[in-house]
């Protein structure tokens, strides 16, 4: 049974051009805001996203909107929470795996997108995930 082992250069025998990435960027980008209504122009928003997430990676992919879920208000136990609680949504999920460099240079430019894309289609959260960790902006720049 093989057992991999940081002893190997496994680029080097698989043949690829050069060390793993191994820092992923997600982005969440419902379809829907904060009070359930769809968000125009979706298509646009996950393109920008995309694009992005390219220049950051080299590359990036995008999933067919998942199912998702989002509570409006803070409910903490499943005794308490009504249908109307929750806003049912699909979900676009586009992720890459970050080349160091480039994702601290558009740094800048990420939270711009997630900031604007919160503000402008009435987002009661942003979420992203990046190198395991899971983060959520609930307040916006103002530009």
């Amino acid at each position: 049974m093989f057992s991999y082992s940081r002893e190997i250069n496994l680029a080097e025998l698989i043949g690829a051009l050069e060390a793993a990435s191994v820092q992923q960027l997600t982005l969440y980008i419902p379809h829907k805001d904060r009070d359930g209504k769809s968000v125009k122009d979706i298509n646009k928003w996950i393109t920008e996203a995309q694009k992005l997430l390219t220049v950051i990676g080299g590359g990036a992919t995008t999933m067919p909107p998942a199912d998702g879920s989002w509570l409006k208000k803070d409910i903490d136990t499943i005794e308490k929470i009504k249908n109307e609680d929750i806003v049912w949504e699909k979900t676009t999920i586009i992720y890459t795996y970050v080349y160091p460099d480039k994702f601290e240079k558009n740094l800048k430019s990420l939270r711009e997108f997630l900031h604007r894309f919160g503000r402008k289609t009435n987002q009661g959260e942003v979420a992203f995930e990046f190198d395991g960790e899971f983060f959520r902006i609930r307040e916006y720049d103002l530009k």
